[in-house]
């Protein structure tokens, strides 16, 4: 299609399909174009405060569907009314092992494809959280945006009591324990990941959070279960949102996978469950997100069905998320 005008009209019909959102002040980050859902396979908008993210992957044929500049001029242009100054551009590759796991040099440039260059970071608002994002560090900024609504819920469940003892595995960056640090959590934020845990302690700075109270532990996560175990740490919530793959820690260990994993995974977070603890299960594994498959996981780690918990629907600027994502709360007990 067009690069120019088409684009833009198809970016400018989305926005209006996300405008309730945009009045509502909820936050400042979200997904403004979602691939087919609003017309164009393959491409991803995400608007983060004055900056986008225009996501673009390969086709099979290893060509990309839109031209990335006239895209992101076109992004620029019809996201100006929310105060959006830059464009930055983020090609996934067909075959990414072509790169070696090295990032393309352009993902780390502070110049971007369309608009002026932001800061190397700066702050966006999610439902009162506040949360550090870069848009040049990589594929990935800080944020999940597809996990907007969850955070927002387990807010609320933290905020009902109190002082819950919350573990966040995989932590990233910390967005789960910022919100519910800011409901009153005492929180366990686990990555083997320095930077990013790193990262994690600033998102609780931007929050006026004191880390006294709280965790931060740059461990594998079993790693940290059998620690957990040792030492008689429990927990009213675990927050288990792992990625599809990682390799093994350098401090021994084995590589991750969630296909292989999740159950064991389960098994070591109700290990570690408060009597009438939950934990919140999550996962963008393709192969985990068909139809009951987590679900088997789960019931596969606990050796019973569980107890399900309501959770929110998807968020609603992310189109239709069958297949690509899948989420629960449950209770063992």
């Amino acid at each position: 299609m067009s690069s120019g005008a088409a684009f833009k009209d198809l970016v400018s019909r989305a926005l209006d399909r996300r405008s309730g959102l945009v009045r509502s002040g909820a936050t400042d980050a979200f997904r403004v174009f979602a691939g087919e859902s609003d017309g164009l396979t393959g491409v991803f908008i995400d608007r983060y405060g004055p900056g986008a993210v225009l996501i673009v992957y390969e086709g099979s044929d290893g060509r990309a569907p839109i031209d990335s500049t006239g895209a992101a001029e076109a992004t620029l242009s019809a996201l100006a009314p929310l105060g959006v100054t830059a464009v930055y551009v983020k090609v996934f590759a067909k075959d990414r092992s072509r790169l070696g796991g090295l990032h393309p040099a352009a993902l780390s440039d502070p110049t971007p494809e369309a608009g002026a260059a932001l800061p190397e970071w700066f702050e966006v608002n999610e439902h009162g959280t506040r949360l550090e994002v870069r848009l040049y560090d990589g594929f990935s900024t800080g944020i999940f945006l597809d996990q907007r609504e969850n955070r927002r819920h387990l807010a609320e469940v933290c905020a009902r009591s109190p002082g819950m003892k919350v573990l966040n595995t995989f932590c990233y960056t910390g967005a789960f324990s910022a919100a519910c640090a800011r409901a009153g959590a005492v929180t366990a934020s686990v990555d083997v990941s320095g930077r990013y845990l790193d990262w994690a302690k600033r998102n609780f700075a931007l929050n006026g959070l004191d880390p006294a109270p709280h965790r931060f532990a740059k461990m594998d996560t079993f790693e940290f279960f059998e620690y957990a175990e040792r030492k008689g740490l429990r927990f009213d919530l675990v927050i288990l949102d792992p990625p599809s793959f990682a390799s093994a820690p350098k401090s021994g260990g084995r590589a991750w996978s969630s296909v292989t994993g999740y159950s064991r995974l389960v098994a070591g977070a109700a290990r570690l469950l408060e009597k009438g603890g939950v934990i919140f299960a999550s996962t963008n594994t393709v192969e985990l997100c068909r139809v009951g498959r987590l679900d088997r996981e789960i019931v596969k780690g606990l050796g019973a069905r569980p107890k399900w918990l309501g959770l929110p629907a998807p968020p609603a600027d992310f189109g239709p998320c069958a297949g690509r994502f899948a989420a629960r709360l449950f209770s063992p007990t």
